[in-house]
């Protein structure tokens, strides 16, 4: 099984227009075979922040879900709308930590 967390933070006044964007792509997620579960939640409490969780069968599921179109578009929006991203992806036993700050 692969699990990823993460947390992602939206360059002011840009949360809604990210999760907007994401909106298709999590529900078309959800559909995948091998697609245990997604969800991308905002943070009540931090007006910027969503918390990421998503998990998949196997690594070879959540390639397949990586390369897909609607990833890709995904992809290309976040230097626009994201600050940040953290993301903890575990795999059986194994754990990386990947982050990312996108530049103004």
């Amino acid at each position: 099984m692969k699990l990823i967390v993460g947390f992602l933070t939206a360059r002011p006044g840009k949360r809604e227009a990210f999760l907007e964007a994401a909106r298709h792509h999590a529900e078309e997620s959800r559909k995948e075979p091998g697609c245990l579960y997604f969800e991308l939640v905002p943070l009540p409490d931090h007006p910027e922040r969503m918390l990421l969780a998503e998990a998949f069968i196997d690594e070879d599921a959540h390639r397949r879900h990586e390369d897909t179109d609607r990833m890709r578009d995904l992809w290309a929006v976040m230097p626009e709308l994201l600050a940040h991203t953290s993301f903890d992806s575990i795999v059986s036993d194994a754990i990386a930590h990947e982050e990312e700050t996108f530049p103004d």
